[in-house]
């Protein structure tokens, strides 16, 4: 049974402001956690787990994060000696919280406070403990500790990065950095924000100071948390270089740790990496952010917990136990994705406030193929897209608000889907300049809920209503628009070069600047955009552009490609662009005008090998611009790595939303 007298006043404050005391059936939940530690858990600490994180304090009250493991990273370094006690041998290494307060530790006569999780990571298994430390000795590099637990409960398995590990003995922890102090304007060093920014784990320590009246009731303790998501989940903000944001993901609606900020604004952050061993601990102070508050500093995420960083350590080759070599991580399919800051956005970017968003109207739908269609849409106000640029859309509208769901087998995304989808635009009334209308040729995702539900109107305008796909205004079908973004524009046609040339000087006219577009199916449509644009031109651009397209559906994406050179009918290639097909499908004679090069099966090595000089790959002022699956980037760019190209440089088409 739980020790607890129900949710302390930081736990109800955060419950009361993200809505949830007002939900029947979950304002009991605290009774879910145990007063005592199961047997269960007890055999799982000790007989599954090579290392806990656990969250102590230093001796100003502030919570690190620690990470205890055994020597040589060996599972077994944990006991249960007797009921609800845990006795725990960790080898200590240089820099580690528990070892630089361990002073503090013991003399804290008042039973220091602990906490800790575990989490297997080959299993997604993990469960929570807290309680207080009754016994430390030290000698050495070792330590053995007891502690009683006085709260316990198991976790659910969503966002953990599936990894297995093995022991490492060999690790020797060197101090990097150990700055426990930060003066107002320091910041994070610039390694440090690398480590956070390249994590998809991060421990979350906090701690609840009870007020003396309150202290009997609702006792002190100190808590210890994982947050998971895609790698850059966490940021930090450029502008001090030392607050870190953590989103808060649907969960299991405890709100603990939450709590725990809300009633003592305080925090540690602990970021370990599996492959080289290194750690990077934080601590400071903390502060929830709700709503349109939360919104102003990531948006489009609801809820998050800012960490201004007051003291941090960071070691070299500390921990233990490491990912096998070869072996691929699996990340969690509940994470969302990555969302970046405000104050992160290019100039290139912009997005609405959540009153001023603009509505887009459903205007008119052509169907080039069973999952490929163009959605064109009309904005209430202008928009200045540039050629290459995305749409940012919100969906709830037609779609309805998000129910919440704590797990969903059969479909983990949905947990945390807000309807809000990005897409390139392919075609627009104006581009460069306002546009009221735009296009969006998309592909049907298999078990899409947005794309499923586009393309499940078009297939039934198509069967019963016909004349609705070429004006569907009547249909009313609106929805919101967030915003315009990306950088992956066209260059601007103003400057020759953002390189060097390769010839001598010369006073006359420079060589084209030589432009490479890669794409993999129907990551073709920002070059739609910018082929468009170049279209309407005035006079030639000073380019040489080579389009190399990988597709299943040449007829189609051809066909595209003549539509946004102009009359479909008649136009005709430009003297400044060259096609290259890479397809196993037959091509029809309708789009010979275009006088594509046709190359059998998939891009290859070979491929740029034989057209490095013809596509100036040893050029400095070339750019690349590559747009498609994940997989076929991936390809691409080592194919272009292995000519010379330095891949660094390849221009991506990346969505922040």
């Amino acid at each position: 049974m739980t020790a607890l007298n129900g949710w302390h006043p930081g736990e109800r404050l955060v419950r009361k402001k993200m809505g949830l005391d007002k939900i029947p059936g979950i304002s009991d939940l605290w009774s879910y956690i145990a007063g005592e530690i199961p047997e269960q858990h007890s055999d799982f600490y000790s007989t599954r787990l090579p290392f806990v994180p656990v969250c102590i304090l230093d001796e100003e009250g502030r919570p690190w994060g620690s990470v205890l493991a055994g020597k040589g990273g060996e599972i077994g370094f944990v006991k249960h000696p007797r009921y609800n006690t845990l006795a725990i041998q960790p080898r200590l290494w240089d820099g580690d919280p528990f070892q630089k307060y361990l002073k503090a530790i013991k003399q804290n006569k008042s039973r220091p406070l602990i906490a800790g999780i575990g989490v297997e990571l080959s299993t997604r298994r993990r469960n929570k403990f807290a309680g207080h430390i009754t016994k430390t000795v030290a000698e050495g590099d070792t330590a053995y500790l007891e502690l009683v637990v006085n709260e316990a409960i198991g976790n659910c398995p969503k966002y953990i990065t599936l990894r297995e590990l093995e022991p490492h003995p060999s690790a020797s922890s060197v101090v990097l950095e150990d700055r426990p102090h930060l003066s107002a304007d320091e910041r994070l060093s610039d390694e440090a924000i690398a480590f956070i920014l390249a994590a998809d784990t991060v421990f979350f320590g906090t701690t609840y100071a009870a007020s003396q009246d309150q202290s009997s009731v609702y006792p002190s303790h100190v808590g210890m948390n994982h947050r998971g998501g895609r790698v850059g989940f966490t940021r930090v903000k450029p502008s001090d270089g030392r607050t870190v944001i953590l989103p808060d993901f649907s969960g299991n609606r405890f709100m603990t740790s939450l709590g725990n900020v809300e009633a003592t604004p305080l925090a540690s952050l602990t970021y370990i990496s599996f492959t080289t061993g290194d750690i990077l601990y934080l601590s400071g102070e903390a502060k929830n952010l709700y709503g349109s508050d939360a919104r102003a500093v990531m948006p489009l995420q609801d809820m998050l917990t800012e960490i201004y960083v007051t003291g941090y350590t960071f070691v070299r080759d500390a921990f233990p136990a490491r990912v096998p070599p070869g072996y691929k991580i699996q990340p969690s399919p509940y994470s969302p994705p990555v969302k970046i800051l405000a104050e992160e956005e290019s100039q290139n970017s912009h997005l609405f406030r959540d009153n001023e968003q603009p509505k887009a109207l459903l205007a008119s739908i052509t169907i080039h193929a069973p999952t490929i269609a163009t959605f064109e849409w009309e904005s209430s106000v202008p928009l200045h897209i540039n050629p290459g640029q995305a749409i940012i859309m919100s969906f709830s509208s037609l779609l309805g608000s998000r129910q919440y769901q704590h797990m969903a087998p059969r479909k983990p995304s949905s947990v945390n889907d807000d309807f809000i989808r990005t897409w390139t635009v392919s075609r627009a009334d104006d581009l460069g300049n306002d546009s009221r209308r735009y296009a969006l040729t998309m592909r049907e995702k298999p078990g899409g809920v947005v794309t499923g539900a586009l393309f499940s109107i078009a297939r039934k305008l198509s069967q019963f209503k016909k004349e609705a796909l070429a004006d569907s205004r009547d249909l009313s079908l609106s929805v919101d628009i967030v915003g315009v973004s990306g950088d992956f524009v066209l260059p601007d046609l103003k400057e020759r070069s953002a390189g060097v040339d390769n010839g001598p000087p010369s006073d006359g006219p420079q060589s084209p600047r030589h432009l490479v577009w890669i794409a993999g199916g129907i990551g073709v449509t920002p070059f739609l955009a910018m082929l468009a644009a170049l279209s309407k031109a005035s006079q030639p651009p000073p380019f040489e552009i080579v389009l190399v397209i990988s597709t299943r559906e040449p007829d189609v994406l051809l066909s595209l490609v003549l539509e946004s050179l102009g009359n479909p009918e008649s136009a005709t290639i430009p003297s400044y662009l060259k096609i290259h097909i890479f397809t196993t499908t037959s091509i029809s004679d309708n789009h010979s005008t275009l006088g594509f090069t046709r190359h059998d099966g998939r891009i290859d090595l070979r491929f740029f090998e034989e057209n490095k000089e013809s596509f100036g790959l040893g050029r400095e002022d070339t750019e690349i611009f590559l747009c498609g699956p994940d997989s076929f980037e991936s390809s691409v760019r080592a194919s272009l790595g292995k000519v010379g190209f330095d891949t660094g440089k390849v221009h991506r088409e990346g969505f922040a939303y």
